[in-house]
């Protein structure tokens, strides 16, 4: 079952899949729409799941499940994840690398590189506290909706990077 994003509850889970590089508008309308079939099935214990699809800056895939409805667990969420790294297999896309942070750089771009490149990049002066980051770990779609995903790296977990720069 497939519903807009804003009808779900605060409470539902979310998951935020980055991939490593940007895709093209036809490449993000190809993948929602083979993923939004995909989740028109999706059943957690033999349920159907309520789920939403929203696609970000054609990097970003956020799926939503409502938990009032069905609770994706453990082998439920297995398979949503192996449909997502199947499908990100026939676009070329790698929606499962580890430790990358992203950001949106000064041009306004979304950029991504590993911790210790950010950290580098915090050292010299090429981003700063206002850089914007993405919390791609968020779990609840209440956060999302608070703002809690897109925000400058001083609000943020990342502004452990800054510390040493500030002080």
């Amino acid at each position: 079952m497939i519903a807009p994003i804003n009808t779900l509850p605060d409470s539902s889970r979310i998951w935020i899949y980055a991939a490593d590089r940007q895709l093209s508008s036809a490449e993000t309308q190809d993948l929602s729409s083979t993923l939004n079939t995909y989740l028109a099935g999706w059943k957690a214990h033999g349920a159907p799941v309520q789920a939403a699809l929203e696609t970000r800056h054609n990097q970003f895939l956020i799926i939503a499940a409502d938990p009032e409805v069905a609770s994706p667990g453990g082998c439920s969420i297995d398979d949503m994840t192996r449909t997502v790294k199947t499908l990100g297999a026939q676009f070329h896309v790698d929606f499962f690398v580890a430790m990358r942070v992203y950001y949106r750089a000064s041009d306004g771009t979304i950029r991504t590189t590993d911790r210790a490149g950010f950290k580098a990049l915090a050292i010299a002066g090429d981003i700063t506290p206002e850089t914007v980051v993405f919390d791609n770990a968020l779990t609840s779609l209440a956060d999302l909706r608070a703002g809690k995903w897109e925000l400058p790296a001083v609000e943020s977990w990342h502004a452990r990077y800054f510390e040493t720069v500030m002080a």
